[in-house]
């Protein structure tokens, strides 16, 4: 199954769809919008950092204690970051 959900990046509102299971990184990467990913999406340095919408922010698993430690050194954090890698795309990103 595929996943369609918008990315916003400077402004500009992309159209992404991915796989169900996918991480967030590689459905935007694989759209060809530029992301930082230093450790190559295995959860090891914060880079690939996002925002999410709250009512998406709210609906998805929760971080794992590994992706809040390092949520807890980005720059600029909101209270609805997320690191693309740790998040899989699912249902629950439409609506």
């Amino acid at each position: 199954r595929f996943i369609t959900f918008r990315v916003v990046q400077q402004g500009i509102e992309h159209t992404v769809s991915g796989a169900a299971g996918q991480s967030l990184l590689d459905a935007i990467k694989a759209a060809h919008i530029p992301i930082q990913d230093a450790c190559e999406g295995h959860l090891g340095c914060g880079t690939c950092g996002v925002y999410l919408d709250k009512k998406t922010y709210k609906r998805i698993p929760r971080a794992t204690k590994a992706e809040e430690t390092l949520l807890d050194q980005v720059p600029n954090p909101k209270p609805t970051s997320r690191l693309s890698c740790a998040v899989k795309l699912s249902t629950m990103f439409e609506g």
